[in-house]
């Protein structure tokens, strides 16, 4: 008689613990306008939580920050012409986001935090 197993529990994030947060980055994406800040915000938040600076930009990210991804795709924009993220675009694919450091192409360390 096969058993079957129970699948692994899924991980459980925090979401109000509390995060670090660069303010030059911040502070760069409120001269943009639009929903700029608010996407930097999702980028941030997702990034210090996986430890990563290589997102997907997927719809339920823009959700959990109340923007659409036509918004999502002028913010981007935006986000890469300051020299904020770095992005990879596939057609039909959520596009790749790197988050780098303000006015250079390295990407994010994460792995002091």
């Amino acid at each position: 008689m096969p058993t079957t197993r129970k699948p692994a529990p899924r991980i459980q994030i925090n979401w109000k613990q509390p995060r670090l947060v660069r303010l030059d980055m911040l502070e760069a994406a409120t001269a943009l306008p639009g929903k700029a800040l608010n996407l930097m915000i999702a980028l941030w938040l997702t990034a210090t939580i996986r430890k990563t600076p290589a997102i997907s930009l997927t719809r339920r990210l823009m959700a959990r920050v109340n923007i659409s991804r036509f918004a999502a795709t002028d913010a981007l924009r935006r986000l890469e012409a300051r020299g904020l993220v770095a992005v990879w675009r596939l057609p039909g694919r959520s596009p790749k986001v790197v988050l780098l450091e303000p006015g250079t192409r390295v990407p994010l360390d994460f792995s002091a935090w």
